[in-house]
């Protein structure tokens, strides 16, 4: 076997292990909220891995674990505080599906979970390749990835800092309109989004250019089926006419100027 399908395989075992035990923690404390937060850590815990076990160039290891740990926990950290800030109470996106499913909301909840430990399963792959080139060169295309991801981890931070100092300091049917959130309704996305791009370069600068599929799939599914839709149609319940006129001036995803008057 190619020691990276080993590597990747053994990843994938821990993955499917964790997920298990992360399931019965959220049935004990019935709060399935828990998955965001290891889906947070999640990334930085292969990316460690990973780099441990592969057999390239050490310093490139480092550099990509490191990257990847800074982006990574602090998603993780970020979605933590939020878990425990609203704990015991569980996120709407949860208790809807429990309400519509009724009795078979556990297994099916087994589901989601395990929905989420595949994708990390292939997402994963984009860490593992880089930390099998043995060469000593960092090029200038892994830079541009590593400025990439620099620019993703500050722009998501500064996204998260923004909504949480409104929400703060503003009731919950108000629209944030504040920095980033005046050019995207969902700086936030855009910028995750961004990171895998970045984390895609440098795969691809270690020849794994397949793994396109990684940015790819993720703008997908943010745009499609997590991420953009819930949040809007959420918004829209609880911000009404005011988020529809955020809609018609703002940009979806991509931060760009604002119009200046519903089109």
């Amino acid at each position: 076997m190619h020691p990276l399908l080993q590597q990747l395989l053994l990843a994938w075992i821990g993955i499917f292990t964790v997920i298990n035990l992360t399931f019965g923690v959220s049935e004990k404390l019935r709060n399935a909220g828990i998955i965001d937060v290891l889906w947070g850590f999640s990334f930085a815990i292969l990316a460690l891995y990973f780099a441990f076990s592969g057999d390239g160039n050490e310093t490139r290891r480092i550099i990509l674990a490191t990257a990847t740990c800074i982006w990574s926990g602090r998603l993780g950290f970020y979605l933590l505080f939020r878990f425990k800030r609203h704990y015991p109470q569980e996120d709407k996106r949860y208790t809807d599906l429990r309400d519509k499913w009724g009795k078979t909301a556990t297994p099916k909840m087994f589901g989601i979970f395990h929905w989420q430990g595949l994708l990390i399963m292939i997402f994963s792959v984009v860490f593992a390749v880089p930390t099998w080139n043995e060469s000593t060169i960092i090029s200038p295309l892994e830079w541009v990835g590593l400025a990439i991801i620099a620019v993703a981890i500050i722009g998501e931070s500064t996204a998260d800092w923004q909504l949480s100092r409104f929400k703060s300091q503003n009731s919950d049917n108000k629209v944030c309109r504040s920095g980033l959130w005046n050019y995207s309704r969902h700086p936030n996305y855009f910028f995750q989004w961004l990171a895998w791009v970045g984390f895609f370069l440098l795969a691809g600068a270690s020849g794994g250019w397949w793994t396109i599929f990684c940015p790819l799939l993720m703008l997908f599914l943010l745009l499609k089926v997590f991420g953009v839709p819930a949040n809007e149609k959420q918004n829209l319940i609880s911000k009404g006419s005011a988020y529809g006129a955020y809609q018609q001036t703002t940009s979806c995803f991509i931060p760009w100027p604002p119009r200046e008057t519903p089109s």
